[in-house]
């Protein structure tokens, strides 16, 4: 059994999902991409259990990300989530005060914004020499 943990990044913009890949693989996590809310929610029904961490960008191209969020709520209430938002108009951090265990993440963002956005899930990071 594999010891490194699961993250889902659901981003549609190439660029920024090669960085955050990166990132969280730095962190220790193995990364399962999705570009769209279908194939997030895909990856949500068949394996949500094994997943340590998400990180879910609003702006998706076929449904709002905050849909999505609240699905993976649903399903698993405790599945600690970063909500990445380029403050868009519209988008009201306010929505999320219901659920715990989650975070948002203004864009742009970087290795030490992540890094603190997962430490104040209380998700816990592997050591690493960087």
């Amino acid at each position: 059994m594999s010891t490194q943990r699961q993250a889902l990044l659901v981003e549609d913009e190439p660029l920024v999902a090669m960085l955050v890949v990166d990132l969280l693989n730095e962190l220790g996590f193995q990364v399962l991409e999705a570009a769209s809310g279908r194939k997030a929610r895909e990856i949500a029904k068949n394996g949500l259990a094994d997943i340590a961490l998400a990180v879910v960008d609003l702006g998706l191209p076929d449904e709002p990300g905050e849909k999505i969020i609240s699905e993976m709520k649903t399903i698993r209430p405790d599945l600690p989530i970063i909500v990445a938002s380029g403050s868009g108009p519209g988008q009201n951090p306010q929505a999320f005060a219901v659920y715990e265990k989650l975070h948002i993440l203004p864009k742009p963002y970087e290795f030490k914004g992540l890094r603190a956005a997962i430490g104040a899930l209380g998700v816990p990071l592997e050591s690493s020499g960087t």
